[in-house]
């Protein structure tokens, strides 16, 4: 994403939170960031990202 303009790198991140599971995590690269970017994702640590809310149990 690094070679992305913002408004590319707001609707990859956007289209990419919409997919995950509430709890759920996005990793990105070392040299990726969100800083500056609109999201909706919780930073955790370096890289690391997670959408808010509990992931539910799946039931076999």
């Amino acid at each position: 994403m690094i070679y992305f303009d913002r408004p590319t790198q707001e609707r990859v991140v956007a289209a990419m939170t919409a997919k995950l599971e509430p709890g759920g995590y996005l990793f990105v690269g070392h040299s990726e960031s969100l800083n500056g970017i609109s999201h909706a994702l919780e930073h955790v640590q370096v890289a690391i990202y997670k959408k808010a809310g509990q992931l539910e149990e799946r039931r076999a």
